[in-house]
């Protein structure tokens, strides 16, 4: 009796890794060749792995975080590619997309491509990260300073309605929050026409509330003016309500250096009152001492406090540098919103420097990205930086800059069935094996029956019978929840000549069938089993076609139009079948 063994390969996942940290990389500034991926890390932000590559065709230049929606799956936006898309320099490359990755099978599709139809439709080029304010509906901004929405069901996106014209916004780059008051808030990084004195200038940037109810968007408070202005809203990647209808955002807010003699940005951190919409600059940072500037984002820790990075300033050098302003290793700090302190709690080091981003994790330590693609890991407790070795992509040139990570606890995955439906031969042993590796506990079902014997990732018979037919799905499970295989169909028949040798049933197709030219004997592919004699008897019983060797094509034009009979004689047994001759 030979043993039939199905291996159904699924995705390999690293033992015990139901928690991940999955983020979105690109190079900067973004040359023609390297578009950006999808990776993701352990928990310690070791074992890196390039889960997609983008491409012009779906989609390049990721931006925004990674979001986890309601159904369970990721989504996420790409800038430029898609419908539009060329060889040409990022800022003409395309529409950009909106894309949708499946946790359980392991796939990546883009579900909507961003389309200019007309001069004034702006609704291209995604850049903010992805929001589900209310169940099902995904809310993004675009670099023109529009709103959309997308419906899950539906896949679908629409505009959202504005009241201030296309033309006085732009570059929406920041994380969106809904506020306790039940709107949604964006930063904008540009915003036309200036309401102080002087002439309209770019990037004082703007507030704008969204109301889910009614689809609609407006701007409800404007930065200050000019050049010289303490609020500037080009960052403004994190959002946080660390008080009572008081959101907290960071920006590159300019300042006058007289040793340098010119504005520079370096961010500030910013209050948004929702009730008055009035805004208050609490903090400038200050390239002239130690504690950074030019922040990247930060967290809200369990003490009320703010935790976030600084990509410049400190005290430490890079690598081989001992002078300049902007050659610095960069800082992580600490915010008291209530009282408005702020300290510094640690410095990065001269060759793992330049934090970018940084997200707090269940197990409440802070994890973030540094320059080059590699992480680090801070524990408050503790006081203590760490730099895991993440550096192992199998493509690094676009890795340059892992950003924008979130943390998953990823639930047991497998990829899609080959086939839905096996015709296997009664009496023979049956193996199959899912290949999952981060489930926990399994359990088999055949229809809605238990099979007490079945839970282990192997569903397994030593001798079918014709009373295992049936449809057949195995529940997996660990601490993230809880995954059911697609249907798997067994149909077990009596079997004889070929089908019983190799034990599965109608193991010989014929194609195409029906046939003008020619008719295709198809064996199964790692059965190994050699064509020794093949004939055609029409349906009065006559011979019209013999020939003996290994043939697996036979020509079958001189035939009259019909239905024929062909019997395929093997190393392995006797097969016979039908077709159409057109």
């Amino acid at each position: 009796m030979k043993k039939i063994i199905f291996l159904f390969l699924l995705a390999w996942i690293n033992v015990n890794a139901q928690k991940e940290l999955w983020g979105v990389s690109q190079q900067t500034p973004y040359p023609a060749g390297e578009q950006g991926n999808i990776v993701k890390f352990d928990m310690n932000g070791e074992n890196a792995m390039t889960i997609h590559h983008f491409n012009y065709t779906t989609g390049k230049v990721p931006m925004g975080k990674l979001f986890l929606a309601s159904n369970g799956k990721l989504y996420g936006t790409a800038a430029y590619g898609g419908i539009g898309s060329t060889t040409a320099t990022y800022e003409q490359d395309g529409y950009g997309v909106l894309y949708e990755y499946d946790l359980t099978f392991d796939t990546y599709r883009v579900v909507h491509y961003f389309n200019s139809t007309s001069p004034t439709d702006v609704t291209i080029n995604p850049t903010s990260s992805l929001i589900e304010p209310i169940p099902d509906k995904l809310y993004g901004g675009t670099r023109w300073g529009n709103f959309y929405v997308y419906d899950i069901a539906t896949e679908t996106v629409t505009s959202l309605d504005q009241t201030y014209s296309l033309e006085a916004m732009g570059f929406i780059y920041s994380d969106m929050i809904k506020a306790s008051n039940g709107f949604v808030y964006a930063v904008s990084a540009s915003s036309y026409p200036c309401t102080g004195t002087g002439a309209d200038l770019p990037n004082q940037g703007s507030i704008i509330k969204i109301n889910t109810a009614t689809n609609t968007a407006q701007r409800v408070a404007v930065f200050g003016c000019g050049s010289t202005s303490t609020i500037n809203a080009f960052g403004g990647y994190s959002m946080v309500e660390a008080l009572p209808n008081k959101i907290f955002f960071m920006t590159n807010s300019n300042l006058y250096i007289p040793s340098e003699g010119s504005v520079i940005s370096v961010g500030g951190i910013i209050e948004f009152n929702t009730v008055t919409n009035g805004l208050t600059q609490k903090f400038t940072f200050d390239p002239l001492n130690s504690l950074g500037f030019r922040p990247g984002s930060f967290v809200l820790g369990d003490n009320g406090n703010l935790y976030g990075v600084c990509n410049q300033g400190g005290d430490t050098f890079r690598g081989g540098t001992t002078s300049g302003l902007f050659n610095k290793t960069g800082t992580l700090f600490e915010y008291d919103p209530t009282t408005n302190d702020i300290i510094k709690l640690t410095e990065f080091l001269p060759f793992q420097s330049n934090p970018g981003n940084i997200i707090k994790l269940t197990s409440g330590d802070l994890m973030g990205n540094i320059a080059f693609g590699s992480l680090f890991k801070y524990n408050i407790n503790s006081n203590t930086l760490q730099f895991p070795d993440g550096l192992t992509y199998s493509d690094f040139g676009d890795q340059a800059s892992t950003q924008n990570l979130i943390e998953i606890c990823r639930k047991p995955s497998y990829h899609a069935f080959d086939t839905a439906s096996l015709v296997i031969c009664e009496g023979e042993a049956f193996s199959l094996d899912i290949q999952n590796t981060n489930a926990t506990t399994y359990q088999w079902k055949k229809g809605s029956v238990t099979l007490v014997s079945q839970t282990t990732v192997v569903l397994a018979f030593d001798s079918l019978s014709v009373a295992d037919t049936g449809i057949y799905t195995c529940t997996m499970t660990n601490e993230c929840g809880i995954t059911v295989t697609t249907p798997l169909q067994l149909t077990i028949e009596a079997c004889l000549g070929l089908d019983k040798a190799i034990g599965m049933k109608d193991a010989v197709r014929l194609y195409p069938n029906p046939t003008g030219s020619v008719l295709n004997i198809g064996m199964p592919a790692d059965k190994n089993i050699q064509v020794q004699k093949a004939s055609i008897t029409n349906m009065l019983g006559q011979v019209v076609y013999s020939n003996t060797g290994n043939t697996t094509a036979i020509h079958v034009a001189s035939l009259s139009q019909g239905v024929y009979q062909i019997a395929v004689v093997t190393d392995r047994g006797a097969w016979n079948g039908r077709f159409v001759k057109e």
